[in-house]
C-alpha cells in the first residue's frame, strides 16, 4: 500500500506501473484478466467475479460490487 492513498488509488498506480489487476480471496491471490475498464471501475472494492479459473489467473466474464 502507498501511504496516504486509498486501496483503489494504490491499485490503479500499480497497474499504471505495469502490474496486473488482482483479486484476493481466502488468502489466495489471483491475477484478473478481462475488460480492464470494468475492472478499473471497481478497483479496491469488494467484488463478485464470474469467469474461468486457470491456476492463479481468473479470466473474468463479469465483475460487480459485492452486496456484503
Amino acid at each position: 500500500m502507498m501511504q496516504g492513498k486509498t486501496a483503489a488509488q494504490c491499485t490503479r498506480e500499480c497497474v499504471k506501473q505495469g502490474s496486473d489487476f488482482a483479486l484476493v480471496s481466502g488468502g489466495k491471490v489471483y491475477t484478473l484478466k478481462g475488460d480492464k475498464s470494468q475492472i478499473d471501475k471497481l478497483a479496491g472494492e469488494n467484488v463478485v467475479v464470474k469467469g474461468k479459473v486457470s491456476g492463479t489467473t481468473i479470466s473474468a466474464d463479469s465483475i460487480r460490487l459485492s452486496k456484503s
